[in-house]
């Protein structure tokens, strides 16, 4: 299976800017051997896609420098940090400062309140966003328990369901087997 244009992208970008080096679109293009616009087209594409991913940053119209990836790890850490330094945030305040969706960000603070370690403080007027004060510092990042679980018992039943239409595969196989042993004799 040949790899998707995105990751050729990248790894051309990883190989040119090695060490932060800052890479051109021209380097970038002779490195992909696209000579007219048209079939540069897709490589700009893919270049805004990885900045809108944080993974490329512009320095100047038409000069790049490759981040890397993020996983999802890394960016939980990241969370964690701004809002232990900052002790009260906004959903906007991680994504600004972290890079972060507007959904992982919600999530993140959700489950942070599950877990009692911040409590959601509401503007009564509603004008303003809600804000999310930490009520207890365990230093150590919580665990999202709770999406683990659903991920094992996720796991499981994909499990089961492999397995069950593997016996059903061999079941036919058995009687397809039978039909043509009666056949022969």
């Amino acid at each position: 299976m040949g790899r998707g244009y995105a990751e050729i992208v990248r790894s051309h970008l990883k190989t040119l800017g090695a060490g932060g080096r800052e890479v051109t679109n021209k380097e970038l293009a002779d490195a992909l051997d696209l000579v007219s616009d048209a079939c540069k087209r897709p490589m700009y594409r893919v270049l805004a896609d990885l900045r809108k991913q944080k993974e490329v940053r512009r320095v100047r119209p038409g000069v790049h420098v490759y981040i890397g990836k993020t996983t999802g790890d890394e960016l939980r850490q990241k969370l964690w940090r701004v809002f232990r330094r900052l002790r009260t945030v906004t959903v906007d305040d991680l994504v600004e400062l972290t890079g972060a969706s507007e959904a992982y960000a919600k999530e993140f603070l959700r489950t942070l309140v599950k877990r009692g370690v911040a409590r959601r403080i509401d503007d009564p007027r509603r004008q303003e966003k809600s804000k999310y004060q930490m009520v207890e510092d365990p230093v150590k990042m919580p665990e999202n328990e709770e999406k683990a679980r659903r991920l094992r018992e996720l796991r499981r039943r994909k499990k089961g369901e492999a397995l069950e239409a593997l016996q059903s595969a061999e079941m036919a196989i058995k009687k397809a087997r039978d039909c043509l042993r009666f056949d022969h004799d």
